[in-house]
């Protein structure tokens, strides 16, 4: 049976953000805290033993595996404001990738992020948040700073793209150690030009509800997850038309803070797939643990995920077992010294029309970046990348077998210095909530000053 078509433009998601923040802003008291406009410059020199991601073995008419020495130029803007109720970020990052062997593989790439929290009432917070990235495969690779991404098999060789996603969390305080939330997500993802690649659109929603006793929280959610793949292809590279897909899960989950730093969350149950066009599905159990280190300066956290997921730049829905570290912290106790890693291993099995297990995709990262911040604008870093990809597939846009090391030496500008401007949010992990951050403005002696704050809620 058919499925609605595909929407051709891929900027639903950054509308339904819009629309949420506007919403927000509308129930929220008047911001007392004029916008702050920061101005950033990077510029990064590396080498890479595989400047396009090429496949161990040569794809026909594809890009042979070439090293080779990189410049990238990263200049962009952020826009930040703070006020007792509401906490904006709204950043534009434009990329350019030039290779000095290869001119002709030289990309550029643009990159919209907002993220915003709301205080709506003195029980109810909403944290928005949308990005849109418009790159080419293999120079996204290194459009996410080393701390903040994800492991994920990619596709290989070149080919533009547009990536487009917004998602929303609402957070109720319904008693006295009861809370409950929803949340939804959309995400885009279309082959750009003449790009050769599936186009996939997926909606994902939760709703959870938990209660806390001192250290420890205790709940349940329930996941639903809607997808649609046009362009797909079976492993052995044969077209799959337009496919649909559920995925729904439910689980128990337990959390609980050790000490000042260090807390916890744990969650198991159960997950069901659903393949809409051949009505042929599986159970299958779900489960997370994670270990987080918070401080005021930083964080890290070390975590292990079994569940399906549907990969929007591959166009597959994969069943995957992950254990990834990430992290961003101070070495040194004046801060001048970072670390920041993002590394893990993702083993996953690609599922076929007929929710059967099909070829094996793995996919390993090694992320790992080292920063000395010279001045209150000037920061130096040096970062080393592994990226490998193990798979059963042969035919491309499938994900095929490849390894890439690149090593970059960059040094970043910012003005005003960060310390200046508004503080970006960050959600609380802790069951007592301590570890949030968000910009509060109160009153001082002259006029307002923005001061870092956590809140209790």
């Amino acid at each position: 049976m058919a499925g609605p078509p595909l929407p051709k433009i891929a900027f639903g998601p950054i509308t339904l953000a819009v629309a949420l923040a506007l919403v927000a802003i509308s129930l929220s008291r008047p911001a007392h805290a004029d916008p702050k406009l920061q101005g950033v410059a990077e510029a990064s020199i590396g080498y890479s033993d595989n400047i396009q991601s090429a496949p161990r073995v040569p794809v026909p008419g594809g890009a042979p595996k070439a090293a080779g020495a990189f410049l990238v130029l990263r200049p962009g803007l952020v826009l930040a404001s703070a006020s007792a109720r509401a906490n904006h970020r709204l950043k534009y990052t434009y990329t350019y990738d030039l290779f000095f062997q290869q001119t002709n593989v030289s990309t550029s790439s643009n990159q919209l992020e907002y993220h915003a929290f709301f205080d709506l009432s003195p029980r109810v917070g909403l944290v928005v948040g949308a990005s849109a990235i418009q790159s080419n495969r293999y120079s996204a690779i290194v459009l996410t700073p080393p701390g903040a991404g994800v492991v994920n098999a990619t596709p290989t060789g070149s080919g533009a793209f547009l990536l487009a996603t917004a998602d929303e969390l609402m957070s109720f305080d319904l008693g006295p150690g009861l809370r409950g939330y929803e949340g939804m997500a959309v995400t885009e993802q279309t082959p750009l030009f003449d790009t050769a690649a599936p186009q996939t659109f997926g909606l994902a929603s939760r709703v959870g509800a938990e209660r806390s006793f001192q250290a420890n929280a205790v709940g349940a959610e329930a996941r639903a997850e809607y997808s649609i793949i046009e362009g797909s292809l079976r492993p052995d590279g044969t077209a799959l038309g337009l496919q649909r897909q559920i995925i729904g899960t439910g689980v128990g989950l337990w959390r609980h803070d050790w000490s000042r730093d260090f807390t916890s969350r744990a969650e198991a149950g159960v997950l069901r797939v659903q393949r809409i066009n051949t009505g042929r599905g599986f159970w299958e159990p779900a489960g997370s643990a994670s270990l987080a280190y918070v401080t005021e300066v930083g964080d890290a956290d070390l975590g292990y995920a079994h569940l399906v997921t549907t990969n929007p730049l591959l166009g597959q829905a994969l069943l995957i077992d992950e254990v990834r570290l990430r992290g961003a912290l101070p070495l040194a106790s004046n801060g001048e010294v970072l670390i920041a890693a993002s590394s893990g291993y993702q083993r996953g099995r690609l599922l076929d029309e007929n929710a059967t297990l099909a070829a094996h995709v793995d996919a390993i990262l090694v992320d790992v970046g080292v920063a000395w911040q010279v001045t209150d604008m000037l920061l130096l870093g040096l970062r080393y990348q592994h990226v490998e990809q193990i798979s059963d597939t042969r035919v491309p846009p499938l994900p095929l077998t490849f390894v890439r090391n690149s090593m970059m030496f960059g040094a970043a500008f910012r003005f005003p210095p960060e310390r200046e401007m508004p503080h970006a949010y960050r959600a609380p992990q802790r069951v007592d909530r301590a570890d949030e951050i968000r910009d509060a403005v109160e009153p001082a002696e002259g006029g307002t000053q923005l001061r870092p704050g956590g809140s209790g809620r």
